[in-house]
């Protein structure tokens, strides 16, 4: 399938077939796929908890506000993010070095780059939140995608009371729940797609206010 054919394809399935199960060997295509997604550095700012057991399922729906997709779909994916992605930084900064990304003389400034990328996250919370947040965000997209390429069915969602999500998944400190996406196979689903907005009003040309109109 070409990317634009899944794009235009995917859906947020309501319903799964719960008879349906994703294969161990289909997880790992899968996510080999979503690590693909871009992040800061590479950092890769994301972990995922992927939710199979009837029980534990079962407990994350009633942390999702028991939206039933949540137990019906053959695995529930918590997609965090990682706060602590900057402890990463010498490994990263030594990797650039390898590659040649700081030039020839690289393994003189492995030192100084990984301080800067430490402290530009380990100084600022806030910035590394959000940072976070962006990449789990980007390689989650990259996980549906994936998913619907490989004939899967998806949908994310963000109805869900991020303290309790964390205390079924036994989350720790420095993760916090970006959004949820359920992934099987789609059941009895044939709501048509709702419409999206005319390009005129989403993509503004040089400046707001001056809207994208390819059909002038």
């Amino acid at each position: 399938m070409e990317t634009k054919d899944a794009l235009r394809q995917r859906r947020s399935v309501k319903v799964f077939d719960p008879n349906r199960q994703v294969t161990d060997e289909q997880l790992a295509e899968l996510f080999e796929l979503t690590t693909l997604a871009p992040s800061a550095w590479n950092f890769q700012h994301y972990q995922f908890i992927v939710v199979r057991d009837p029980e534990y399922k079962k407990r994350l729906r009633e942390a999702a506000m028991g939206q039933e997709k949540v137990e019906q779909a053959s695995v529930t994916i918590v997609v965090c993010g990682d706060l602590h992605a900057y402890k990463r930084a010498r490994r990263v900064a030594e990797e650039f070095a390898d590659k040649g990304f700081y030039g020839p003389n690289g393994k003189e400034k492995v030192e100084a780059q990984a301080r800067l990328m430490y402290d530009t996250y380990a100084k600022n919370p806030q910035k590394a939140r959000e940072e976070a947040l962006r990449s789990a965000s980007l390689a989650a997209m990259s996980l549906m995608v994936a998913a619907q390429d490989m004939g899967l069915a998806t949908c994310p969602m963000i109805g869900f009371d991020p303290e309790k999500v964390r205390k079924v998944v036994k989350m720790p400190g420095h993760l916090f729940p970006a959004m949820l996406i359920s992934l099987g196979y789609e059941g009895d689903f044939d709501l048509p797609r709702c419409a999206r907005l005319p390009l005129n009003e989403v993509v503004q040309i040089d400046r707001y206010g001056k809207a994208f109109n390819p059909e002038s």
